[in-house]
C-alpha cells in the first residue's frame, strides 16, 4: 500500500510515535474473511461484534475487517493494572461512536507473536489497523477525553482513506451478549463496569464516574473527601485514589512524556528522586509493574529521611493498585527488608 500506509504513519508519528515497521509484516491472507463482507450496494454494513478478541489465528481476519472499518487494537493482560483502567474507556468510547470504529483486545500473555510483531515494549499499547496495515497511536493509559480525541481523528484519517464502512452487531443489539452491551455491562449476565459502580455508595460512585471521564484531579479529591468522612473503608477507597492519583501525575505531563520521563529517570542519579518518581509512574502507567517497584527500591536503598519517605509511600500506592498482582507480596518483602 502506498498513500494510505503513509497517511496512517504520519497520524501516528503526529502523535508522538514512531512507524511499527515490523508490524506491518505481520501475519496476513489473501483470502476475504466472511465477517468483512459488505450486505449492501451503498453504504458498506459488516455485520460481527463491535468489540473482540483477537488472537493469532484471527488476526488475519481483523486486517480484511479494517479494509472496512477502522480498528483499535488494544495489546493488554489481565495482570495489567493500566490495562483494567484504559480498557473499559476504550470499550465505551467504540460504542458511542456507532460501528464506525472496532475494537479489538489483544492479550499479550496468549498470543506472544502478535505482541511481538508490533514490537510491544509496554502495556496497554494501543495500534490502529486500517486498509488492511498498522500503525501505532499510544501507549499508557490516558483519560477518556484523550482517548475520544483520538478516535476523532481515527474517523477523519478513514474518511479520507474511504475507510468508511460500519461495523452492525447484531448481538448487542438483540440483547444477546456480546462481549460487552451498549450499557458497558456484560451482554450475558448484566454485570460489569456500569454495574459494578452502580453498586459504589453515592460518594465513591461519583469519585469513580469523574476518573473514568479523564478528570483525575477531581476524582482525588471525591475520593479524599468521601475516605475522610467515612475513614473505615479505607481498604475500599485506597486503591480506587491510587489509581487517580497515578492517573492525575500522567495526565499532567501528557500521554507522550512517558518513554521521556523513563529516559530522564536513567540518566539521573537514584538520588534525584523526582526524577525516579516521574519515570516510575510512566513505568507503570505502561504496564512495567516489575521495573517501577525495581525503581524505587533502589530509592528507598539510597536515600534516608524525607526523599526515602517518598519513595515508600509510591510503591505502597503502587501496592493498592495492583492487588493481588503476584509480584506485589516480595517487592512487600524486599521493602520491609530494607526499612527494618
Amino acid at each position: 500500500m502506498t498513500s494510505e500506509h503513509a497517511e496512517q504513519l504520519a497520524f501516528a508519528e503526529a502523535a508522538g510515535n514512531e512507524p511499527v515497521e515490523t508490524a506491518a509484516a505481520a501475519p496476513s491472507t489473501t483470502a476475504s474473511a466472511a465477517s468483512a463482507t459488505p450486505e449492501t450496494a451503498g453504504e458498506d454494513i459488516v455485520r460481527g461484534p463491535l468489540i473482540r478478541d483477537i488472537t493469532e489465528e484471527d488476526f488475519a481476519e481483523a486486517l480484511e475487517l479494517s479494509k472496512h472499518v477502522p480498528i483499535v487494537l488494544d495489546m493488554w493482560a489481565p495482570w495489567c493494572g493500566p490495562c483494567r483502567q484504559l480498557g473499559p474507556v476504550l470499550e465505551k468510547t467504540t460504542k458511542e461512536f456507532g460501528g464506525k470504529i472496532a475494537l479489538g483486545k489483544v492479550n499479550v500473555d496468549e498470543n506472544p507473536s502478535l505482541s511481538q510483531a508490533f514490537q510491544v515494549q509496554g502495556i496497554p499499547a494501543v495500534f490502529l489497523l486500517m486498509g488492511g496495515h498498522p500503525a501505532p497511536l499510544f501507549t499508557g493509559a490516558i483519560s477518556a477525553a484523550t482517548v475520544k480525541n483520538v478516535f476523532e481523528k481515527i474517523l477523519e484519517l478513514a474518511a479520507k482513506e474511504g475507510v468508511t464502512g460500519r461495523l452492525v452487531d447484531d448481538a448487542a443489539a438483540d440483547g444477546a451478549g456480546g462481549a460487552s452491551g451498549v450499557d458497558g455491562t456484560d451482554g450475558a449476565s448484566g454485570t460489569g463496569a456500569g454495574a459494578a459502580k452502580s453498586a459504589l455508595p453515592e460518594g465513591l460512585a461519583e469519585a469513580a464516574e469523574l476518573a473514568e471521564n479523564g478528570d483525575f484531579s477531581g476524582a482525588v479529591a471525591a475520593y479524599e473527601s468521601y475516605l475522610k468522612e467515612n475513614p473505615g473503608e479505607s481498604a475500599t477507597v485506597d486503591p480506587l485514589l491510587a489509581k487517580a492519583r497515578l492517573g492525575a501525575r500522567v495526565e499532567k505531563d501528557g500521554p507522550m512524556a512517558g518513554a521521556e520521563a523513563v529516559e530522564r529517570g536513567n540518566k539521573a542519579p537514584t538520588t534525584d528522586v523526582e526524577a525516579q518518581l516521574a519515570a516510575a509512574d510512566a513505568q507503570l502507567n505502561s504496564g512495567d509493574a516489575p521495573g517501577a517497584l525495581t525503581r524505587l527500591l533502589a530509592v528507598v536503598a539510597e536515600t534516608a529521611g524525607e526523599d526515602r519517605d517518598k519513595a515508600r509511600a509510591r510503591m505502597v500506592e503502587y501496592f493498592a493498585i495492583l492487588g493481588d498482582d503476584p509480584i506485589v507480596a516480595p517487592m512487600r518483602g524486599r521493602l520491609a527488608t530494607l526499612l527494618y
